[in-house]
């Protein structure tokens, strides 16, 4: 037998839906939503502490994995008016996260372009602009064209190899949220 894994030992894993439950016990509805947001529900911040536990849950369970949020409520909260509220603010609140993430990633790719430009031009400028014998101005400006060509070439890399997968990662994070069922469970007190 095979054996289990960290996140595996954590969250419950249901069996029919294939996922892992990230459970989060409230005392009321409001628990999920920002205190500070006076806006109406379906438009709310979703509450900073909710939002922490539950991308560091989701990030403890690998990506190739579905998970389901499952909001434990004591039974004489029920009302299915909130309930529908409150997974239309998650799934807003998560939304909104994505697109956010898009814009990011979308300046990154000019970022990522204007670094290989620059780091092109500056770097021929270098290479075919500056020859024979100068004087110390000359030199320390071509020493300088030289550095700033590199830097940007450095920019380049860090941006595709680094920083892009480092933002696909969360934007992948924040898909799987946004895609992941929200379930609610009532519990007598």
């Amino acid at each position: 037998m095979r054996k289990k894994r960290y996140f595996q030992k954590l969250y419950k894993y249901d069996e029919l839906k294939k996922t892992y439950l990230i459970e989060v016990s409230l005392d009321n509805y409001d628990d999920v939503y920002d205190d500070w947001d006076a806006s109406p529900f379906k438009k709310r911040d979703i509450e900073d502490e909710f939002n922490d536990f539950v991308l560091n849950s989701s990030q403890d369970i690998p990506l190739n994995y579905d998970i389901s949020i499952v909001l434990y409520l004591p039974a004489s909260k029920k009302d299915y008016q909130k309930e529908a509220t409150l997974v239309s603010a998650y799934l807003n609140y998560y939304g909104y996260a994505i697109e956010r993430l898009n814009k990011v990633k979308s300046n990154l790719h000019q970022k990522i372009i204007s670094y290989l430009l620059l780091s092109t031009f500056l770097l021929s400028i270098g290479y075919f602009f500056f020859r024979g014998d100068q004087n110390i101005f000359t030199n320390v400006l071509h020493e300088g064209i030289f550095i700033g060509g590199w830097v940007f070439l450095w920019e380049f890399f860090t941006s595709i190899f680094i920083t892009k997968r480092e933002l696909q990662e969360e934007y992948r994070l924040y898909r799987r949220l946004y895609q992941s069922e929200v379930k609610f469970i009532y519990y007598d007190e």
